[in-house]
Order: structure tokens, then C-alpha cells, then sequence
């Protein structure tokens, strides 16, 4: 008899059934995309990507057959047009660039992971140390400079003045990015600047500065700030890839929030910091999954500083 035979047929037939077993049992890589290896993600450069930035230098993203590519961006406002466009994939920001952009339909977007949440001292009302100001009460009338107006950092400004009896209107917010803050504090262009770490430890120690109030307290005390977003029609279309990048996230926030070194590292690898602040800047709160409760929060804070017309559920924004 040949080796075309039955025998020969029915070990082929048994290597064919252990090979799908196995694959069966792959686990986690049986859950990684075929086809969308890249993905572009957009980020404004701070702590609160800390989850994103240990991802990518422990190998979590290739080890999950994703490619990650991270491109900088101001503030999750500008990044949805580019979103819409095709030329992002994924962005980190500010809970309220998604929720706005969902509430005034310009957008259709998902949360599918969470960033981060205000811990103490990680944003800091700051003014320079030849001020006049040494309250928070000394600010009304003066002009604050926040990242982005009408976004999440403008809003818990207004909390914290909110608690030393000082309204909005009595106060003049600019537009200003993080990093070009402390030079706009040094002209005299603002009287004070509301700012998050790293850039809260940086300003500190090469700028002549005091820390007024640290917006951690009150009503905005653990505050959830940003996490991922992502358009619905993009999860629809890549759900593997998008469950995979989230677990991901999920799991570099883990690490973050429980080994201190390997966030030092990455923040210093990523964002290009020395260790003189990598080592010593404050640490907020990396959730590991994303809480309807909390992120309810920032909607209700919206509707009553009038970043929203009406009352909005933030349940159907988030997942996939």
C-alpha cells in the first residue's frame, strides 16, 4: 500500500483537528486583528497617557498585533475633524471634546478606555512668584490661562474658584498650550495659569513660581479627566482591534498605578523627561476600566457651567 492510504489520511486528518484545538486555545492572541495592524492615536503629551506611553515602551501594543503610532495633538477638540477624516484612529483627551462633540451631533463617538483622574497637586493654579495674588480670592478680576477653552481644564477652574465665592464671569480666561504656559506667565501676558503634570513639576522647578491651589479638592476631587475615544463607525468596523487596544490601555494603566519605576521610565522615555522630574512629578488616578458613574460627572459639570443645552446620558457613549 502507497502512502496515499487511509492511514496516511486519517493522521493527516488528526494533525488538521489538533491544529484547531489549539488555535482554539490561543487565548488572548486569538482575539488580536487580522487586518488593522496600524492605528494612529492622537495625545496631548502629559501624565494622563501614562497608561499609552507604558504600553508602547513595554511591547504590550506588538505583543497584541497592533502597531501603534502616536502623533501629538493640543487638545481632543481639534483631533475629531482629523478623526472624521481617517487620519486618526484613536485619541486621547478630555472627556468633554467627546461628550460635547456627541451632544451637538458633530460626531458619533465611542469611550472605549479610560486615562485618567485628578489625584492631588497633578493640576495646580500657578502664579509667579513676583505676584501680587496669594489667594485664590486675588484672582477675580485677572486674566488665567487654561489649554483649550471650553474644555474640561476651563471647567474645573470654575470649581475652584467656585469655592472661594469668585463666578466665570468675574474672571478672564485665554487659551494657552501647556508648554508655552510658563513663558506666557514670565511676560505678563496671564496673571495666573492653571497647568497638569509633567508640565506642573517643570514650571515649578525652572520658573520662578508659587502654587496657588491645587484644583484636586471639593467638588472636583478625583475627577475623571480624559480617556480614549474612538468614532463608532471605526469600532464597528475594527472590533477586534479595538477590543485589543483597549485591554491593552487597560492593562498600562494597571502598571502605572502600581509600579512607579516602569511609569518613571516611560514617562521619561515618551515625553523626553529628565529624571529630575520624571522621578518627583505627582501621580494621578489610571482607572482600568471606565465608570458610567464617575464619567457622568463631566456631563453634569458641563450642563451647569453651559457646555451642554440639556441634561446628558453618558451610558451609550461608552464601549463598543
Amino acid at each position: 500500500m502507497t502512502g496515499d492510504g487511509p492511514g496516511r489520511r486519517g493522521r493527516l486528518a488528526l494533525l488538521a483537528v489538533a491544529a484547531l484545538v489549539l488555535a482554539g486555545c490561543a487565548g488572548p492572541a486569538a482575539a488580536t486583528p487580522r487586518r488593522l495592524l496600524n492605528i494612529t492615536v492622537a495625545a496631548v503629551p502629559s501624565e494622563g497617557a501614562a497608561g499609552l506611553y507604558v504600553a508602547l515602551e513595554e511591547g504590550m501594543f506588538a505583543r497584541a498585533g497592533l502597531h501603534v503610532s502616536i502623533q501629538t495633538s493640543v487638545a481632543a477638540t481639534s483631533v475629531i475633524p482629523a478623526m472624521l477624516h481617517g487620519r486618526v484612529d484613536v485619541d486621547y483627551g478630555a472627556y468633554t471634546a467627546y461628550i460635547g462633540a456627541d451632544a451637538a451631533g458633530a460626531a458619533d463617538l465611542r469611550v472605549i478606555a479610560p486615562g485618567f483622574s485628578l489625584g492631588p497637586h497633578v493640576q495646580e493654579v500657578i502664579v509667579a512668584d513676583r505676584s501680587h495674588i496669594t489667594s485664590i480670592t486675588g484672582l477675580k478680576g485677572k486674566t488665567i490661562a487654561v489649554n483649550v477653552l471650553g474644555g474640561i481644564s476651563a471647567d474645573l477652574l470654575y470649581n475652584t474658584l467656585a469655592s472661594y465665592g469668585i463666578t466665570p464671569a468675574q474672571v478672564h480666561i485665554v487659551a494657552v498650550p501647556f508648554p508655552l504656559m510658563p513663558a506666557a506667565l514670565d511676560a505678563g501676558q496671564v496673571d495666573a495659569i492653571e497647568t497638569n503634570e509633567p508640565f506642573v513639576t517643570e514650571t515649578v522647578q525652572q520658573d520662578k513660581v508659587e502654587e496657588l491651589a491645587d484644583v484636586d479638592t471639593g467638588p472636583s476631587m478625583g475627577f475623571p479627566v480624559s480617556g480614549y475615544g474612538v468614532l463608532a463607525s471605526w469600532a464597528r468596523r475594527h472590533p477586534q482591534a479595538a477590543a485589543a487596544f483597549t485591554r491593552v490601555v487597560e492593562r498600562g494603566n494597571a502598571i502605572a498605578a502600581t509600579n512607579l519605576a516602569v511609569l518613571q521610565r516611560a514617562m521619561g522615555t515618551v515625553l523626553h523627561l529628565s529624571p529630575d522630574v520624571s522621578d518627583v512629578m505627582a501621580t494621578g488616578i489610571f482607572p482600568t476600566s471606565v465608570n458610567p458613574v464617575q464619567l457622568q460627572r463631566v456631563a453634569n459639570l458641563m450642563l451647569h457651567y453651559g457646555q451642554l443645552s440639556k441634561p446628558f446620558n453618558v451610558r451609550p457613549i461608552i464601549g463598543f
